[in-house]
């Protein structure tokens, strides 16, 4: 099997599931999205993903880009998992710029587990997105940017990275992160979106936070895969 890698994201399984839907007499397609937590699920290990937004877009849509600015709405969910400005500010483009928007999950998405949701595109909003946060750290999240869907065939598997907002000092310090109590205070950085390094163990945050139990670094581990599947 060949694996490629694209912005962090490996995509393995090309063409691994059955054959692709083709567009409806209205220029549709559906797609169910399965978002799956790969982080440790030893005892008080791994991360939670807070409740994430998915969305497909036009082409002058973006809700995150690797290495530019995070969004406010990019902001509060890597910081604190709220993912209410995001939500805020993609509902009124639906029916324009944006086509479908889904917030699935009440409660973080525990490692280990999943959550699958159905989305639709067309040739004008071809474009699938998402985010969530890494919840045991300063401003760590994961997602997908601008995956064209429209022209997919088959089924697709991503393998994702953890990302870091930029927007925050990765101090893993108690009264920053709110996992470890005390508040969820902020220590504001000014950076750009890039690839996390993971929980190093400098603050409070204790090492069995980072994505596996391994040694490996953590940029070389992913913590979650998304599997796209065409509906006939």
């Amino acid at each position: 099997m060949k694996r490629y890698t694209l912005l962090f994201l490996s995509l393995v399984a090309a063409g691994c599931g059955s054959g692709s839907s083709a567009p409806n007499s209205t220029g549709t397609r559906q797609f169910d999205i399965t978002l799956q937590n790969l982080t440790s699920t030893e005892s008080n290990s791994g991360q939670p993903f807070s409740p994430p937004v998915f969305t497909t877009h036009d082409g002058a849509t973006q809700l995150w880009q690797l290495g530019g600015v995070a969004s406010l709405g990019i902001q509060n969910i890597a910081e604190t998992g709220n993912r209410t400005e995001a939500i805020n500010t993609l509902r009124p483009l639906v029916g324009a710029s944006v086509l479908s928007l889904e917030t699935p999950l009440s409660s973080p998405l525990q490692p280990g587990r999943s959550v699958t949701v159905r989305v639709s595109v067309d040739a004008t909003h071809p474009y699938f997105s998402h985010a969530w946060m890494l919840e045991r750290t300063n401003d760590g999240f994961g997602g997908q940017d601008s995956i064209n869907l429209f022209e997919q065939a088959g089924t697709q598997s991503y393998e994702l990275y953890g990302l870091d907002a930029g927007t925050e000092v990765n101090n893993e310090r108690r009264g920053f992160i709110g996992a470890l109590g005390a508040g969820d205070s902020r220590d504001p950085e000014g950076g750009r979106i890039r690839l996390h390094e993971g929980i190093t163990g400098r603050g409070d945050a204790p090492l069995s936070w980072n994505w596996n139990s391994s040694t490996i670094s953590a940029s070389q581990i992913p913590v979650a895969r998304v599997t796209i599947t065409p509906v006939p």
